[in-house]
């Protein structure tokens, strides 16, 4: 069989570059020749696969997918090493949205000639969509090690471009940095790909490589965000002051070009730096007037409630994170906020419905657990323990170190009847947290309804010790000494117990 490979010129692409990631790509020219024109020459030599690809081609340009895929398959089916069928297939796979199968496309084109840039080009792109940035970011490389002489100067900074956007992703910030330096290169009035590079290397610690450059654009241009950047460059190096300056030529440059979202961006960094400094009153009012520059701003809102919730002000936080839940309702973050100021608002009811809500959009561990936390807690306190437990049961398999976790799990086991279950939850909680006055309380609890009394008298006899004021302690102490038949240490310890106005430990000894 022979190939009728052709110059990779035949087809041209277009990349769309959309924040940092490659969105979509499409052919260009068409077919000198109609569809109908090509449909008969397929009807005429229907085992020509070169004609099934023109075909392809000009149906592709006609963004009629479904039949260029026809095509080409009819193509790959007459000569398998047709790489402009595979190419084809794979752009027309991508148009339809089946990026598995334009990924096996485009992979056919690497390895069948792996001289091509397009073919390792747009594999890279299906691998961005895919959201496998690490192998995107190899497929860019190869893409770049293979662009002589096929790729033109804006062929490799579309290349380049994606590769920082990939490692940006894949968490290397620092080759993400070099690369948007060689995109640079090839644009170097580029203000956008000048801003990439400088977050870049600021997230990768080094800003101050970036700060003699940012400053320069950033005298030059009315783009808050320069300004914003060269702040976090300030706050890399302890130069709070400047930072502060910096972040307020941020929010009157974005003031000034009318953008709202700016501004609202800028300011809500401003309070992020000033609530780290104990300003919370300063802070406070700049969450407040983002919100108020930009209705849409959900983050205006959320920092607005953190800051209240930081300050013990729940009931305040409240208001701002439903409007926050409404302007995105899939963000879990911010709905286990809202849980949390339900919780701490006493709404059970509320706080349950947001925790459940925000649980399938958390994919962290940590925040899966609070949600659960939350959600067992609101069970418990309307009397569910059953659901609570289960809850219980799960977030103290996310946290095991956690000491309020196992006391909560404790207090279920415990309404539930199950008392020697609650002891070895109450006995971890005490072991995590020693100065837990509630664990030690509960713990004791549970020592005497299991019937472990020496036990029981060791907790209340330290928890006596510790305050000498706790009247229930000493009460619980003499039913311990009690049923261990020490008469007189129980009368003891009831007598110390009514004589601070504890009126049950009054008449125990009757």
């Amino acid at each position: 069989m022979h190939t009728t490979q052709r110059k990779p010129s035949t087809l041209r692409w277009l990349a769309v570059l959309v924040l940092a990631a490659f969105a979509a790509v499409a052919l260009g020219t068409a077919a000198a020749q109609s569809v109908d024109e090509l449909r008969a020459a397929v009807a005429e030599r229907p085992g020509d696969a070169v004609a099934w690809t023109d075909l392809g081609n000009a149906l592709l340009a006609d963004d009629d997918l479904a039949g260029a895929k026809d095509a080409y398959l009819e193509a790959i089916a007459l000569d398998y090493l047709v790489g402009d069928a595979h190419y084809g297939l794979g752009l027309a796979e991508f148009g339809r949205g089946d990026f598995a199968a334009a990924l096996f496309a485009f992979n056919e084109v690497a390895r069948l000639y792996p001289e091509r840039f397009d073919g390792h080009f747009n594999r890279a792109v299906t691998l961005a969509r895919l959201r496998r940035p690490a192998e995107a970011a190899n497929a860019f490389r190869r893409a770049l090690d293979e662009a002589a002489p096929e790729a033109t100067g804006e062929d490799r900074l579309a290349a380049w471009t994606g590769l920082g956007g990939q490692l940006v992703l894949a968490g290397d910030p620092g080759a993400a940095a070099d690369a948007y330096g060689e995109a640079l290169e090839l644009a170097p009035d580029d203000t956008g790909l000048a801003y990439r590079r400088g977050a870049a290397l600021v997230d990768a610690g080094r800003g101050l490589e970036a700060l003699a450059e940012l400053t320069e654009i950033e005298a030059r241009t009315s783009d808050y965000r320069f300004s914003a950047l060269i702040a976090r460059v300030y706050v890399e190096q302890g130069q709070i002051d400047y930072a502060l300056r910096a972040l307020e030529r941020a929010v009157r440059k974005a003031d000034a070009a009318d953008d709202r979202g700016g501004q609202a961006a800028s300011l809500v960094a401003l309070g992020d730096l000033q609530r780290g400094l104990g300003r919370d009153a300063d802070a406070a009012a700049s969450f407040r007037a983002a919100a108020d520059a930009d209705p849409s701003s959900w983050q205006a809102r959320y920092s607005l409630a953190l800051a209240y919730l930081e300050g013990g002000q729940a009931r305040s936080a409240v208001a701002p994170l439903q409007e926050a839940v409404a302007i995105v309702p899939d963000d879990g973050n911010v709905r286990l906020a809202l849980a949390s100021a339900y919780d701490q608002v006493g709404q059970a009811g509320d706080a349950l419905v947001a925790a459940r809500a925000a649980l399938p959009l958390l994919t962290e561990p940590d925040a899966q657990a609070q949600a659960r936390f939350i959600a067992g807690r609101s069970l418990y306190l309307q009397g569910n323990f059953a659901n609570a437990d289960a809850e219980f049961a799960q977030v103290v398999e996310l946290r095991p170190s956690s000491a309020s976790a196992q006391l909560w799990a404790g207090l279920t086991r415990y309404q539930l009847g199950d008392h020697a279950g609650a002891v070895l939850y109450y006995e971890r909680a005490v072991q995590l947290d020693p100065n837990s006055i509630a664990a030690r309380v509960n713990l004791g609890a549970s020592y005497l309804a299991v019937e472990r009394y020496r036990d029981a008298e060791g907790v209340y006899r330290l928890l006596v010790q510790q305050n000498p004021r706790d009247a229930e302690s000493f009460h619980n102490l003499g039913w311990s000494l009690y049923a261990q038949q020490n008469d007189e240490g129980a009368r003891g310890a009831w007598a110390s117990s009514c004589q601070l106005g504890y009126q049950p430990a009054c008449s125990a000894p009757r």
